[in-house]
């Protein structure tokens, strides 16, 4: 009984020990002292709790609200509530969503003037992720918005992944005012629908992200086994990326010893020197060609130090699916092969789709689209007078003069030449032109908001190298709970839930405040946040049975001028008029 007793008396001064090692830790007690906390994420529940975020937002012409994940219900609910502080009080006029450009516009007839469903409007804007009850509410609030008379805010979107909707609206445009170009244009879209012009990058690629902290200052030794079968185009290699305040410090990708042709498994290396002003560390392996690629082996060394940390990644890709990796490309198949293995029992296989079918023709080159598609904006750039002359009004042809920019980026970015992000910066620039002096929110991933951070150059970079301090970036953060996506590997969408984060994470560190819901501005924080930080970053995948995948290395306060923060999600729910 007496060491019965001992012993909880142990654990309860643990408890308080540890209790008052947290309550004095002072970056803690900053978040505390700085935090404002918010009562609820849903909107009409008024602004008393978030009119403190006036003085951050400021001037700004640009607010950009990211996310930790594309499923997460609160996440969405707060954006909407931020959108309807952002209308009603500080006179934002525009929103703008990370979707297709054409087909987003579609949803602006319905909150500015009532016309079409808006619940099938929103499911014509093709991703699930946007596909959710909490969006359709936001909606049918900025349609009773406009209709309230307090104010105006449309509704718009940036992106261009899928070219259709904007080709056919060129060629209506053309059809109408410039008979001539039919066959020209007509060229042009048959030899973008054949061109390879899918979401993702023209390669397959598996990402990883490796702990800064591990590795700053230090010399990395990245091995692994490859084997290929007609790799006759391109090369299979591994790849290894860093990234500091001003951009790459260091890159190897094999190009100028990249495996091709068939081959067995070989072992291949990497050897470079990690600077210790790195914030971010990417790599993985990679197949931009075409035939098929294996992968497995993978090892690193830190100094020559084992690196071992299994929680981290599956280096040997013995799980159910590739722990640790972002596994993807557009044109490719990224899976684990249960068949063939240099070591245990499976490997990473990436395949060109090219290559499933050999009997087929060839796809139209997408570099070759993107020339065809240049031409098609330069014809209708010089053509403006001419269309003016022949009746077309101005709002009409720059429409489709934007339209046809939003094809080119699309096959610009499938051929590798532009990227996505900043065809969707071009994208907001070209939104606010088109409207002086108005302010515009933006709903987008973290990793597109961010002014840096991620192994490219962000939507927010772009944006902040243009606006500067006129735009506000909020991240967003979450502690645990539920999300939905997609397994990786493929499979129907489903609901994951994690545990809390990882002791030392920046979503960690948020939550041990003990606010279940706050904003952060992250301006003048201390020198916690100005290093580099494992934060969830989430995007339309997720590994199964992977608590702590997909965590990156981000500076807080150089990617973010303010951090939302949600303890626990749900998971994001379906929209009702499906």
């Amino acid at each position: 009984m007496c060491a019965r007793r001992a012993l909880i008396a142990f654990l309860v001064l643990l408890t308080v020990t540890m209790l008052h090692a947290q309550q004095a830790d002072p970056v803690i007690d900053w978040i505390r002292n700085h935090a404002v906390p918010l009562k609820t994420p849903e909107a009409a529940n008024g602004f008393d709790d978030m009119r403190p975020l006036k003085p951050l937002i400021g001037q700004a012409r640009i607010v950009s609200l990211g996310e930790a994940t594309h499923g997460s219900r609160e996440f969405f609910q707060l954006k909407h509530r931020m959108l309807e502080f952002l209308a009603t009080e500080m006179g934002f006029t525009i929103f703008s969503i990370e979707a297709n450009l054409p087909e987003a516009y579609r949803l602006n007839d319905y909150v500015l003037e009532g016309k079409g469903d808006p619940a099938q409007l929103l499911r014509g804007m093709y991703f699930w992720t946007w596909d959710t009850e909490e969006v359709l509410a936001m909606i049918h609030w900025m349609r009773e918005f406009n209709q309230s008379g307090k104010g105006r805010v449309q509704f718009t979107g940036f992106d261009m992944q899928t070219p259709t909707v904007a080709a056919s609206i060129v060629r209506d445009f053309t059809a109408r005012y410039d008979a001539p170009f039919m066959t020209d244009l007509d060229q042009a879209r048959k030899i973008s629908e054949t061109a390879n012009a899918n979401v993702g990058p023209a390669f397959g690629v598996a990402t990883g992200t490796f702990p800064v902290s591990r590795a700053a200052g230090k010399k990395v030794r990245y091995s692994g086994y490859i084997k290929t079968e007609a790799v006759t185009r391109g090369f299979a290699g591994l790849w290894w990326r860093v990234d500091g305040p001003s951009g790459v410090l260091a890159f190897d990708n094999m190009q100028s010893r990249g495996v091709t042709g068939t081959t067995d498994w070989a072992r291949y290396t990497i050897e470079l020197t990690v600077d210790a002003s790195v914030k971010s560390i990417n790599f993985g392996a990679l197949l931009p060609g075409d035939g098929t690629a294996w992968f497995d082996g993978l090892t690193i060394e830190l100094d020559g130090e084992p690196f071992t940390d299994a929680s981290v990644m599956d280096l040997d890709f013995e799980s159910a699916s590739p722990v640790g990796f972002f596994t993807g490309g557009a044109g490719y198949r990224v899976a684990i092969d249960t068949s063939v293995a240099r070591s245990g029992k499976q490997s990473l296989r990436m395949q060109s789709m090219g290559s499933l079918q050999p009997n087929t023709p060839a796809a139209t080159s997408p570099t070759d689209a993107a020339a065809r598609w240049k031409a098609v904006v330069s014809h209708l750039d010089e053509r403006r007078a001419g269309y003016r002359m022949a009746g077309a009004p101005e709002r009409d042809i720059e429409w489709a003069v934007q339209n046809a920019r939003v094809v080119l980026q699309a096959m610009q970015m499938s051929a590798g030449q532009v990227t996505r992000d900043q065809s969707m910066a071009n994208n907001v620039k070209w939104i606010l032109d088109q409207n002086p002096g108005a302010k515009i929110v933006l709903w987008a991933h973290n990793g597109h908001v961010a002014t840096g951070g991620f192994p490219y150059e962000t939507m927010g970079t772009a944006l902040r190298r243009t606006y500067g301090r006129e735009m506000a970036v909020f991240g967003f953060s979450f502690n645990q709970g539920s999300f939905q996506a997609i397994p990786q590997g493929g499979g129907v969408l489903k609901t994951f839930t994690v545990p809390p984060a990882p002791p030392g994470s920046l979503d960690a560190t948020l939550a041990s405040a003990g606010l279940p819901l706050f904003a952060l501005d992250l301006r003048a924080s201390p020198e916690w946040f100005r290093q580099a930080r494992r934060s969830r970053q989430i995007g339309a995948v997720y590994p199964e049975g992977a608590p702590y995948a997909l965590m990156s290395d981000v500076v807080p306060a150089e990617v973010y001028d303010a951090v939302l923060f949600v303890d626990e999600t749900t998971v994001a729910r379906k929209n009702p008029g499906r």
